[in-house]
């Protein structure tokens, strides 16, 4: 039951990026401005990453259906290498070269989750979930993927368009949010980490929207005309959100630049 109210909560997530088109005064590439203004920053590159999910089909679907839509978008995301059991993975992980699936079936919900790695050693997380509401009389099969790329952003195009095809099989709309994610060494006061987003969005002729802070936590919602699209907080529209974060463990103090949103954990 806790992996169906993660589905749930991927749901609402996916629900609130369905993308809203606006004029913009210059278009530009979105990898292309957030590494730029991960560059303002001064921060060093970490990894980017890519979240690309929707409905695909409007009903629920049985486990042989999903094992088979599975394999193919599996092997259209060129994830390769040997299968392995979950369990066998080990303390250090999954490696390039193997790949896990992980199948769960519960009353009325089935997940199938592949984690692996593509031709290009990017880490991709593949998830199918399908699910029937019988109180509510819905019912829904959603794919979503998730890719870290630990190189600059080169070919991620490439990779979305890809991505994008899958769901144009079936018709459907799709949602998709970036992140780039840096790191600056040692500490960061809580003041030079709101100059660093303000720098940031200033550079983006970003209007800032709203402000969140708590303990060593800064994010801020923004709008910037140079994205297309954009979600609503409250009444108000956006489009950029940066946040910085000090990890003590590692002393470095991490900055996540995303659009429309950051989905990723801070």
């Amino acid at each position: 039951m806790k992996k169906y109210n993660r589905f749930l909560l991927l749901g609402i997530i996916i629900s609130l990026l369905i993308p809203v088109f606006g004029l913009c005064e210059e278009k530009r590439e979105e990898k292309d401005l957030l590494i730029g203004l991960l560059d303002e920053t001064g921060a060093d590159f970490l990894e980017g990453d890519v979240s690309i999910g929707g409905t695909i089909i409007d009903e629920f679907i049985n486990k042989e259906r999903l094992e088979e839509i599975g394999d193919s978008i599996r092997t259209g995301l060129g994830i390769k290498g040997e299968k392995i059991a979950i369990e066998d993975i080990g303390e250090i992980g999954l490696q390039p070269g193997y790949y896990s699936e992980e199948l769960i079936i519960e009353d009325s919900f089935i997940q199938l989750t592949v984690y692996g790695f593509d031709y290009d050693d990017n880490i991709i997380t593949l998830t199918l979930s399908s699910y029937k509401d019988i109180d509510m009389g819905t019912e829904e099969t959603s794919l979503f993927i998730n890719l870290i790329k630990k190189a600059q952003f080169a070919e991620i195009n490439d990779i979305i368009e890809k991505v994008e095809s899958f769901f144009d099989e079936y018709n459907k709309p799709v949602n998709i949010t970036t992140c780039i994610v840096g790191t600056f060494d040692g500490y960061v006061s809580l003041d030079e980490k709101e100059k660093i987003i303000v720098k940031a969005a200033k550079s983006a002729k970003g209007k800032i929207i709203e402000k969140y802070s708590e303990d060593d936590i800064l994010s801020f919602s923004i709008y910037t005309p140079y994205i297309e699209k954009h979600i609503y907080t409250g009444n108000r529209k956006m489009n950029l959100n940066i946040a910085v974060r000090y990890n003590e463990y590692e002393n470095k103090t991490y900055i996540w630049i995303g659009t429309p949103i950051i989905t990723i954990g801070y």
